[in-house]
């Protein structure tokens, strides 16, 4: 009888825990741990990196890269390639990878679907996403150099197609086999095909009549991109309002287009423009907004594909 009783209150619990909360009823509210004094920046992250800072510590160099994301959930990377550059055929056996074209002209050849490559000439404010085991490319084209942000997880390896002339010191390539099956965890899709670029006035098109939308841009087993867009004009501010937080990670952004202003815990309001990267540290109250004139896009970098939101009780 114990036994019967114990597993109906089981049942019971597992109901209660699972059961969708009625239409209009108020959020359950729970209580987190959140240290007193926000959370360090740690090197390199910083709350903003200004594109023009960056340009105007290399001037007079086409060919330079600034670390400017390392944690323990992402690398990102500011990198700045002559006319011409090429980075050969290559992938990453458990990682995507994915850029944000800020300056020039670059153009990126994906595998996608295997065995099959399509190329891009993508521009300012364009993304390209790499899905882990595809092969990729990308050549900067035209006559001025170009700017790139590039993500990853942090310590990821490259795995190229043909062997590079020069090793990397103190390593050796070495010729293998590469089993390419789903990762037992793979995100669902819904079946459908990942897509390898985006150019904000297409997406726009997608968005009819819409003044401010969003889109998902990569959804993977570590790592999560969604492009969001609005004009400061239709932005209600609340007072009060801390935006929302992550216990165990950090958000990145990059402005893709116009301006963004953006709420840091611990830090004074500011505004951050196109080719800009912010970074708020895990619990860290964070509240980013469209700012400035006319459409405002930001790309939101997160870990993981449902992430937690923490948000202040209504």
């Amino acid at each position: 009888m114990r036994v019967c009783w114990t597993g109906f209150m089981v049942a019971c619990v597992l109901a209660a825990q699972t059961a969708p909360r009625a239409a209009g009823a108020p959020d359950k509210v729970f209580y987190v741990p959140k240290p007193i004094q926000p959370p360090a920046y740690e090197a390199p992250m910083k709350p903003l990196v200004r594109l023009a800072d960056l340009k105007a510590k290399h001037q007079g160099r086409a060919d330079w890269s600034e670390l400017v994301v390392y944690d323990k959930n992402n690398r990102a990377e500011v990198i700045s390639a002559p006319p011409g550059s090429k980075v050969p055929r290559h992938l990453h056996s458990d990682a995507p990878e994915y850029w944000v074209v800020q300056e020039g002209r670059i153009r990126f050849e994906i595998e996608d679907p295997p065995g099959k490559f399509q190329s891009f000439e993508a521009r300012p404010g364009d993304l390209v996403l790499a899905p882990e085991r595809h092969l990729h490319a990308l050549e900067v084209i035209g006559t001025e150099p170009a700017i790139r942000l590039q993500v990853t997880l942090p310590d990821t390896t490259t795995i190229y197609e043909s062997k590079p002339e020069q090793p990397e010191k103190g390593m050796v390539y070495t010729p293998v086999t590469l089993s390419t099956g789903n990762n037992p965890d793979e995100v669902p899709n819904d079946g459908k095909p990942d897509r390898v670029f985006f150019n904000l006035d297409a997406l726009q098109k997608e968005h009819p009549g819409k003044r401010s939308w969003s889109e998902l841009a990569v959804r993977k087993n570590r790592a999560h991109a969604n492009i969001i867009c609005g004009y400061a004009a239709d932005v209600k501010h609340v007072a009060g309002n801390l935006g929302h937080y992550h216990t165990d990670f950090a958000e990145i952004w990059v402005i893709m287009r116009g301006q963004q202003s953006f709420a840091i815990e611990g830090l004074d309001p500011f505004v951050a423009a196109a080719g800009d990267v912010v970074y708020a540290p895990a619990k860290r109250w964070h509240l980013p907004e469209p700012a400035g004139e006319g459409m405002s896009c930001r790309l939101a970098m997160t870990p993981y594909p449902a992430g937690n939101h923490l948000y202040q009780p209504k």
